[in-house]
């Protein structure tokens, strides 16, 4: 009498363990379907992008960039002056002169490389400002050396020029008087330019 009650329970059981068994197969076959359609199964060992598993991205070494060296710069015409940009000589002041003051001071310009020099005025009065300008064939970019000769030999003034479109101009001035002789010099080439005189009165 108790197998025949106990019968219709154990049958629910198993009905409902089958039933589960077949909902879970049919989830996991529905499952690995799905991923196979997106994608993303681990098979070929490689990702939908076709990067392969366990690869990592990488950057190119950095290498340094090489400056082109045959690219320079000019700046405008200034006056580069050790001490100010109108350096006037003392009365009595003894600049040191330089080796290449004992150097003959008719030199003449260089005939490929001339420099032309020319000054504003031929009479100033000592203490005033003197515009030494010109033109240097040749020579852009370059930095003139000022030299003076007031009759005790060549020597170089504290202060030079830049030459910026062929040409270059400086202000220079002294308190001296009689007779100053100007030039300007390239001390890269010694090339020399003419040699302008001034007389300088109080």
């Amino acid at each position: 009498m108790d197998e025949e009650n106990d019968s219709p329970v154990v049958n629910g059981l198993v009905a409902l363990i089958a039933v589960a068994l077949v909902i879970g197969l049919l989830a996991a076959i529905i499952a690995m379907l799905g991923t196979r359609l997106v994608g993303l199964t681990g098979d070929s060992g490689a990702s939908s992008d076709g990067v392969a598993a366990g690869d990592s991205l990488s950057l190119p070494p950095l290498e340094p960039t090489e400056l082109d060296s045959g690219l320079l710069i000019t700046l405008a015409p200034t006056q580069t002056a050790t001490t100010s940009s109108s350096a006037p000589l003392g009365i009595g002041e003894s600049a040191t002169p330089s080796a290449a003051a004992s150097d003959s001071a008719s030199a003449t310009p260089d005939s490929k490389r001339g420099i032309l020099l020319q000054a504003s005025d031929s009479t100033v009065t000592t203490g005033d400002d003197l515009m030494l300008s010109g033109t240097y064939k040749g020579g852009e970019g370059a930095v003139l050396g000022i030299w003076y000769d007031y009759g005790q030999g060549w020597q170089a003034f504290n202060l030079s020029t830049n030459v910026y479109g062929g040409v270059f101009q400086a202000f220079v001035s002294t308190y001296k008087t009689g007779t100053v002789q100007w030039q300007v010099r390239d001390p890269e080439t010694d090339t020399r330019s003419n040699i302008v005189t001034v007389h300088y009165e109080d």
